[in-house]
C-alpha cells in the first residue's frame, strides 16, 4: 500500500497528456501559469492521498468485516492543534540539530532551495510533504494498522519496526549499504513520535502532522541551516525525534498518574 501510493503520481505522469501539460510548465514565472501548475501539484500529489483511503476503505470491508476499526481522521480544533503542533516540533527539532552541527564544527552545504514564488514552493513543500507522504503513511501504519491490530503493543511495535525497515530503499543521499542502515534512524525516530501522539491524542492527525512536518522543515531548513546531508544528520534528528517521544510520553503518563490521585482524593 505504502509503494503504491508513492508510486502513483510517477505512475501518472507516464500518461502523454499529463507528460505534455508537465513539459509545457517547466519553470516557474510568477504569473497566471504558476498558479495553474501549483493547483496541478496539489491534485497530481493528492492522489496518493486519494488511493490510501480507498484501500483502507477496501481492507476495512474486507479483512477488517465485523471489527471495530478506526483511521481516527476526525479533524476537530483538537485534533488541528496536535497537528499544528507536530510541525513546530519539527522545526523545533532540525533547529536543535543544526545548533549541534554547527557546535561540532560539521556544517555543510547543500543543494539549495527550489526557484519561483513563496506561494508555488509552499505549494510543491505541501504537497510532497502532505499529500504524497505524511498523510498517506500515516494513515496505513498509525491509522489503519494500530487500529486492525487492535492497538496493542504488538501493533505498536510493528507500526514502527516495518515502517522503518522498509525505508531501507528510500534515496535520501545514502552512498553504501551502510548509509542505508544508519539512514534508518530518522523514520524510526519519528515513527516512535508519530506512534505516541496517536496513542496520546487519539488522532491519526497528530501522527500526521510529525511525519509530514518533518518532510516541510527538512525542505524549508536544510540549506539555510547549512545541515549536511549525511550521517551525522541522520543519527541526530533521529535520536532527538526519539527523546521528542520519550518526553511527551512521560508528560503524558504523569497527567494520568495525578489525574488518578486527584480522582481518589475526591
Amino acid at each position: 500500500m505504502m509503494f503504491a501510493c508513492a508510486l502513483a503520481p510517477s505512475l501518472l505522469s507516464q500518461i502523454p497528456a499529463i507528460q505534455s501539460f508537465l513539459l509545457a510548465h517547466p519553470h516557474p514565472q510568477g504569473n497566471a501559469d504558476d498558479v495553474v501548475m501549483a493547483v496541478f501539484m496539489l491534485l497530481f500529489y493528492g492522489v496518493a492521498t486519494i488511493l490510501v483511503l480507498m484501500l483502507c476503505y477496501a481492507l476495512r470491508r474486507t479483512l477488517d468485516r465485523g471489527r471495530r476499526v478506526s483511521l481516527h481522521l476526525r479533524l476537530d480544533r483538537r485534533a488541528l492543534l496536535w497537528m499544528v503542533g507536530m510541525v513546530l516540533v519539527a522545526i523545533a527539532v532540525n533547529l536543535a540539530v543544526a545548533g549541534i552541527v554547527h557546535a561540532l564544527g560539521l556544517a555543510g552545504g547543500n543543494e539549495g532551495m527550489p526557484n519561483g514564488p513563496w506561494w508555488f514552493i509552499a505549494a510543491a513543500i505541501f504537497s510532497q510533504g502532505f499529500l504524497l507522504q505524511g498523510i498517506p503513511e500515516e494513515i496505513i501504519w498509525r491509522g489503519w494498522l494500530f487500529s486492525s491490530l487492535g492497538e496493542t503493543r504488538f501493533a505498536a511495535v510493528s507500526s514502527v519496526l516495518v515502517f522503518t525497515v522498509l525505508h531501507l530503499v528510500s534515496q535520501g543521499g545514502q552512498q553504501n549499504l551502510l548509509d542505508h542502515i544508519i539512514y534508518l534512524t530518522i523514520p524510526c525516530g519519528f515513527a516512535v513520535v508519530a506512534l505516541i501522539v496517536r496513542m496520546v491524542s487519539g488522532s491519526t492527525w497528530a501522527a500526521i502532522g510529525v511525519h509530514g512536518g518533518f518532510h516541510v522543515a527538512d525542505d524549508l531548513l536544510t540549506d539555510r541551516l547549512q545541515l549536511p546531508v549525511g550521517s551525522v544528520t541522520w543519527v541526530l534528528q533521529g535520536l532527538i525525534w526519539a527523546a521528542v517521544g520519550l518526553l511527551i510520553l512521560v508528560f503524558h503518563r504523569r497527567r494520568q498518574r495525578l489525574a488518578a490521585l486527584t480522582g481518589q482524593s475526591c
